[in-house]
């Protein structure tokens, strides 16, 4: 069921949502600003992120180890911001009990930043390395190509992620230019408060008062309207880029929850569907719909299907195909939209309240049908633009957003005359189809490999889309290496898919397979060309699983180094686990501090408790354009090293508070019922016993000691070490 939105305006005139979720486990927060990059001035390309990152340095009642980034980190809160076009938020979730703590942080943090010269000098460096990552990133390059499809706005061709060029060597300078920023859009006209929650309405409202009165009112500052958009004549694009084909269709059309509502038409992989006679056909495997810009008044929405090929071919039947399909949704009744909408509001609510509150505020809100007859009227051919990606595109250099892309503008023919005109399946409930969600859960799984998991996939996609329309639910996941099959439905009905399932998975049938195979040539095709960390923590379970060398080097896209280090359990009991992730959380925002503040290593810094591959342990993770990796490897070795003098600082009293905050995470679940089943299924399925009471009480100095000098190779019981690293 759709959480309610309680909508308020505070004294100072900040607008505020309040959003009651009774079964959330965990509380959220965001803060929108309506301004982003197309607010920034243009003498300092890149200074709205800038700003989002300056603003975790400190402000003026929270600093140092108290400030909300590193607060987070030591608490276990989910933390992250992001800036678009037109808006930009800053947002974090946490337990109940210590919600209010954060909220505070993140309030002061964006009403009373510090913006010191050391640290925009700093985030300076970071942001030049983030860009100098996304030079390699397809999905940014494929966005920044997209652009030149149209006129208007102008900012949309402008260069905004930043680098130490653009923003200058006068650091004063670019501190005014953020001061100045948040002067004139920090105030509450611009910004709104979301909070959501367990916590009673009547109890978010009081946090909301008490907080959101921080942020000064309106002072009449007014930015330039956003100009709308407009298509060029231009209407074909080709951009060269290197792994599988992709074509991307584009319409500016109307904000609206409608959108939403077509996302789910679009992805649905039921028997018939246009994803299924895409599959069947060998035109295409997967299909994703984004929105790479929205304003208040209009939105690019992005359609584009992986293709199973680069020839003419198959690009002309992809959109023959699609466009049939596009006329038949025109013929859908409300019985067909009610049901669709019904569908994706179900997904909606399985997301945490963190993702809820980032949906709906920056991306796809809830599904309805508010818009759908005005959308149809803007999917027209003469309102579409065509992106087609391939490695063999042959084009010249042209600059956009900051990036130099080989871009031809060569036609092609977009129908194909070998495709007959399709019949699409729109499913249609009948009167007493209720969408279920908690019935009878059965998870069961299996360690399998990326290969065995993409051919598991393909096998099962028509199924599972299917009994999602019959209001029952087939789930296949893989996570941590392992291969997740649940069924929640009647009793009778999840034995008889069961048996279904489990006959495709032992038999795949030869189109299952076929597809299988390039989804996963596809997947470790993306791997390839992937942020590099990422890369490496998608091979991780691989590595664990096999029995040879403990140490591994992958080749990674771009130029930055990487290493990721595991360190399993010293030994597999309920008392290590425990102490093990009490560590964790005690070395997580030494590690960021150490690394992200005092020696600036790049701009992935990571350490924390990871469970893959049923192994727990702790993961540190290092990416840089600076050091290579062995150099990394060296630092995370040094780092290590210190961990017993971190010990002997910790107090009584921290101790205690650590062992108090995992008894409490013990009653956490997660409100969703499938994912609650997954996770008992993974603690079951693991090596270790679970944590209780009676572990968490053995934790002491002396067993963290034990634990660090395994993962320094010294001790009795020194464990091994996992370790990956870019060549």
């Amino acid at each position: 069921m759709l959480t309610d939105v309680q909508s308020l305006t505070l004294a100072n005139g900040l607008r505020v949502n309040i959003l009651h979720d009774p079964q959330a486990a965990r509380a959220a927060a965001l803060i929108h600003l309506r301004a982003g990059s197309h607010h920034e001035p243009p003498e300092f390309p890149g200074l709205a992120h800038l700003f989002e990152h300056v603003v975790f340095a400190g402000s003026r009642q929270f600093q140092g180890d108290d400030r909300l980034m590193m607060w987070a980190q030591a608490e276990g809160a989910k933390l992250n911001a992001t800036t678009h076009a037109t808006s930009t938020a800053w947002f974090f979730d946490m337990t109940p009990a210590k919600f209010e703590a954060g909220l505070a942080r993140l309030v002061d943090m964006l009403a009373q930043p510090l913006l010191t010269e050391d640290s925009v000098r700093q985030e300076v460096a970071v942001i030049d390395a983030e860009y100098n990552m996304l030079t390699g990133h397809a999905d940014s390059l494929c966005d920044a190509a997209l652009s030149l499809a149209f006129s208007a706005p102008s900012r949309l061709h402008d260069f905004h992620v930043g680098s130490r060029t653009s923003f200058g060597e006068d650091i004063p300078a670019l501190q005014q230019a953020l001061t100045h920023y948040h002067q004139q859009l920090f105030t509450t006209n611009h910004l709104s408060l979301w909070l959501q929650g367990p916590q009673a309405a009547a109890e978010l409202t009081a946090l909301a008062e008490c907080y959101g009165n921080a942020f000064a009112d309106d002072h009449g500052f007014q930015p330039a309207p956003t100009q709308p958009l407009s298509l060029l004549h231009q209407r074909h694009l080709q951009l060269r880029l290197e792994g599988s084909p992709r074509l991307r269709f584009s319409f500016p059309v109307t904000p609206s929850s409608a959108l939403t509502l077509l996302r789910q038409l679009l992805t649905d992989e039921a028997p018939g569907s246009l994803l299924d006679q895409l599959r069947t056909q060998a035109l295409a495997d997967s299909v994703r719909v984004s929105l790479p810009y929205i304003s208040a008044s209009d939105v690019i929405l992005s359609i584009e299907f992986l293709a199973c090929d680069a020839t003419d071919a198959v690009r002309g039947r992809i959109e023959t195909l699609f466009s049939h399909w596009l006329q038949q949704i025109r013929d859908l009744t409300a019985g067909h939209l009610q049901h669709y909408a019904r569908l994706a509001q179900r997904d909606f609510c399985r997301l945490t309240p963190l993702d809820q509150l980032r949906t709906r505020t920056l991306d796809f809100p809830p599904a309805s049908q508010n818009g759908w007859p005005a959308l149809l009227t803007e999917l027209q051919p003469h309102n579409m633009t065509r992106l087609w990606i391939a490695p063999d595109v042959q084009g010249e250099n042209v600059s956009a957003k900051g990036f130099s892309l080989p871009v031809s503008y060569a036609a092609w023919q977009t129908i194909s005359d070998n495709v007959t005109e399709s019949s699409f399946n729109f499913y249609l409930p009948s009167a007493n189809t209720v969408l279920k969600t908690d019935e009878s859960i059965q998870t069961t799984g299996a360690s399998l490999t990326a290969h065995q998991a993409c051919i598991a996939r393909a096998s099962l996609r028509a199924l599972c889309s299917q009994s999602a329309h019959e209001g029952n639910s087939l789930v296949f996941t893989y996570v941590q290496g392992i291969g997740l099959l649940q069924l929640s439905g009647p009793l009778e009905w999840v034995r008889r898919t069961l048996a279904a399932a489990t006959e495709l998975l032992r038999a795949p049938p030869q189109t299952a397979l076929a597809q299988g195979e390039r989804l996963f040539a596809q997947e470790q095709r993306q791997l390839a060309s992937d942020i590099a960390v990422r890369t490496l923590l998608a091979k991780l379970p691989e590595v664990i699983n096999e029995s040879s060398a403990k140490v591994r080097e992958f080749a990674t896209a771009g130029e930055d180094a990487a290493v990721l280090v595991f360190c399993p359990l010293a030994e597999n009991t309920a008392e290590c686990l425990a102490a093990t992730q009490i560590l964790a959380s005690f070395l997580e925002p030494k590690f960021f501090q150490q690394f992200r503040f005092e020696k600036n290593i790049g701009y992935v810094v990571s350490c924390r408790f990871h469970h893959t591959a049923r192994h727990s342990g702790i993961l540190f993770a290092l990416q840089s354009p600076l050091y290579n990796a062995e150099d990394l490897l060296t630092f995370v070795d040094e780092f290590i090293a210190q961990i017993p003098a971190f010990i002997d600082g910790i107090t009584a009293q921290a101790l205690e508070e650590k062992r108090c905050a995992l008894r409490e995470s013990l009653n956490v679940k997660p409100a969703d019922k499938l994912e609650a089943a997954r996770q008992r299924w993974l603690d079951e399925f693991a090596f270790t016993p679970p944590i209780d009471e009676a572990a968490i009480g053995t934790v002491t100095g002396k067993s963290l000691m034990d634990f660090a000098e395994a993962m320094s190779g010294s001790g009795s019981q020194a464990g091994c070490r996992f370790i990956l690293k870019t060549l």
